[in-house]
């Protein structure tokens, strides 16, 4: 590679990374909060899109609880605001990360007296749906899929691939159930009933949430909580959802339940800028938590 060659590519290099942070300034300017922020008499739109993962950073795809959660708690001294939309498009994910936005919903309600209502996309389900219950009314479209209560957790077990390539791990532990999910050995009978009751015990926290949150007997519960999926028409029968409708459906049903006298104005809360984007993938690439830890999974 010639020294010419070397600065043209220095020069498109430093032009690209200029692009990307206009790029990232604009679009942060249009991605805020859009709408009439002095309006006395706001609903906000929060979107909850993709895997739900715990911290903030992640891939775009991700739903990042902090993130999430500083949104919902940034709106609480704002007397503006009249009530919470949450748009809900995911398959669940990490049951902490769940958990944890679900309490801050809990928590923005009583806070603020303001009402909450969820419209579900495409897909509410498992996590997805543990934070819709939060809600005061839930919307679904027929065709949603959603429900799948259920907990998950899941191990490799690569014993095999390793004799094939030649590996093996030494592993050196301070107890017996330190190295627990090793994909270079068999779990033993009392590492899988001791994971069982682990599950069974998240498992039961989403069951409870359910029979508080959506009026419905534990047995009425239980005999759904087989992680099976429905329909949001199915959802609606076994009152799992309120009713069925779309986003704007939802935002009539939180300005009627906001009790506003005249026009609402309806704002869009923040998303991640471009440069969030390119920056938190980055950094999820270099996290080592997601390869030391095993997580709970609302799956």
């Amino acid at each position: 590679m010639t020294k010419t060659t070397k600065v043209i590519l220095g020069v498109i290099t430093v032009l690209l990374l200029v692009v990307v942070v206009l790029l990232s300034s604009i679009f942060s300017i249009i991605s805020g909060r859009i709408g009439r922020q002095d309006h006395p008499n706001q609903l906000v739109a929060i979107d909850i899109s993709g895997v739900i993962s715990s911290g903030q950073f992640g891939f775009s795809g991700q739903a990042n609880s902090a993130r999430i959660m500083e949104q919902i708690n940034q709106l609480r001294e704002d007397e503006n605001v009249k009530g919470l939309l949450l748009r809900v498009n995911s398959p669940g994910g990490s049951s902490a990360a769940s958990e944890a936005i679900y309490q801050e919903i809990i928590e923005y309600k009583s806070e603020t007296g303001n009402p909450v209502v969820v419209a579900m996309e495409d897909v509410a389900a498992s996590g997805g749906y543990y934070i819709a219950t939060a809600a005061d009314q839930i919307f679904a479209s027929p065709a949603t899929t959603t429900g799948s209560i259920g907990v998950i957790m899941q191990f490799k077990d690569m014993k095999e691939l390793y004799k094939k390539i030649g590996v093996r791990n030494v592993t050196f532990k301070s107890g017996d159930y330190k190295d627990i999910g090793n994909p270079d050995r068999d779990l033993t009978e009392e590492e899988k009933n001791f994971l069982q009751e682990l599950v069974d015990e998240i498992h039961e926290q989403f069951v409870e949430v359910i029979v508080n949150e959506r009026e419905l007997s534990r047995t009425e519960v239980e005999e759904l909580a087989d992680g099976r999926i429905f329909t949001g028409n199915q959802a609606k029968e076994i009152n799992l959802v309120d009713q069925l409708g779309n986003f704007y459906h939802a935002v009539d049903e939180l300005e009627r339940l906001a009790e506003i006298e005249g026009e609402a104005e309806l704002i869009y809360y923040d998303r991640q800028s471009l440069l969030d984007i390119i920056i938190t993938s980055f950094i999820s690439h270099l996290s080592l938590d997601n390869n030391l830890a095993f997580k709970y999974q609302f799956n």
